[in-house]
């Protein structure tokens, strides 16, 4: 991580979450005398939209380390036990929260933050979206072309759903219909958050549904498929990044 913003993010930690937590737990007399601040972890609802500091003991990460003897499973480590922290990652219970962890680690500092929501329901919709993916494959293949686009359209919009997901404004997880996500792709795409080929994706095969499934018109015959399984795939390995914890 950048140094610089690592320090900025460790700032406004303390200024804005730590700092007026530990004064409100000693007016109620809920910190000992001997206090001394050595672990913080920030959690971050998009369902509540609230957020929740855990201090010491409170903490629970999962980390990944260098250690400089050897370990067996199960035994504690300290950290005279450890050379380096690689990275820290929320345990699976939280797993669907963002957060900034920091730890006292050999005199400095470590800080650990990620703002991506909702990872275990974001995990499902990219899951979801390969198997449509794959069933585009294989229409493809057997030169299905209206049960592709519609499987295709399926596994963009999944994806799509995905990004909103991340996202910690539940407001935005309230549009139902299929119109509202191309939109919020297209103005996500303009904002520089993602490529405008996934927007536009989304957007052809949201315009070819009528010819493909409700045969209006035979439109999806001049569409080339392979470009869009192609972007298809692009997609989910953008989505398959977003899920990973770090």
């Amino acid at each position: 991580m950048n140094e610089e913003i690592g320090q900025k993010v460790f700032q406004q930690a303390i200024d804005i979450f730590v700092t007026p937590e530990i004064e409100r737990r000693k007016k109620m007399n809920k910190l000992s005398s001997n206090f001394k601040l050595e672990q913080i972890q920030i959690i971050f609802s998009s369902k509540s939209g609230r957020s929740y500091v855990r201090l010491n003991k409170e903490v629970k990460a999962i980390i990944k380390c260098k250690a400089n003897k050897p370990i067996k499973k199960g035994d504690a480590v300290y950290e005279n036990d450890v050379d380096r922290i690689e990275s820290i990652e929320l345990t699976k219970g939280d797993s669907n929260y963002g957060h900034i962890t920091l730890l006292y680690f050999k005199g400095n500092w470590i800080v650990s933050f990620n703002f991506i929501y909702n990872k275990e329901e974001i995990k499902k919709h990219v899951e979801a979206s390969k198997e449509f993916y794959e069933s585009a494959k294989e229409n493809l293949k057997k030169g299905r072309l209206r049960p592709l686009f519609e499987n295709a359209f399926a596994s963009a919009e999944l994806l799509t759903k995905s990004i909103l997901l991340s996202l910690p404004n539940k407001k935005l997880l309230g549009g139902k219909n299929h119109r509202e996500k191309k939109d919020f792709l297209k103005n996500w795409a303009n904002l520089g958050n993602v490529k405008i080929e996934y927007s536009t994706t989304l957007s052809r095969l949201y315009s070819l549904r009528s010819s493909a499934r409700y045969l209006s018109s035979d439109d999806y015959k001049k569409e080339d498929p392979i470009k869009i399984i192609n972007n298809l795939k692009k997609m989910i390995d953008f989505g398959e990044k977003s899920i990973q914890f770090s």
